[in-house]
């Protein structure tokens, strides 16, 4: 949309266009609207990214939590519009198994599952 505007139309109604690139396994969005990606590597054993799409710039918390809903680790940063990606280091959860984790900003928020093994 640099250059010329992406739109499509469903009779007279006008919509936002997303595409979506799916590079080797991992999805890329370009368009419209908040995606909370599958953190790669998964399982992971020393780090794994939690990669998101932001419609616009805007600050975001990443949650992690255990298989019973225990808060294991949170943080918050400012970012920008696009693709951005949290770093999960394994010290910062100190557990092993099922974990899930959400990401929110102040109108949208995703969660996933993810394993870490030792």
């Amino acid at each position: 949309s640099r250059i010329t505007k992406a739109v499509a139309f469903t009779g007279n109604a006008k919509n936002d266009i997303g595409f979506r690139f799916n590079n080797g396994g991992n999805s890329t969005i370009a368009g419209v609207g908040f995606e909370l990606y599958q953190n790669a590597p998964n399982p992971f054993v020393n780090k794994t990214f939690v990669g998101f799409h932001l419609p616009e710039a805007t600050s975001a918390t990443l949650s992690v939590y255990d298989e019973t809903g225990r808060v294991l680790y949170t943080t918050t940063g400012d970012f920008g519009k696009g693709y951005n990606a949290f770093t999960i280091d394994w010290k910062l959860v100190e557990t092993v198994g099922n974990l899930y984790y959400k990401v929110s900003t102040a109108t949208d928020s995703g969660a996933k599952q993810m394993i870490q093994v030792r």
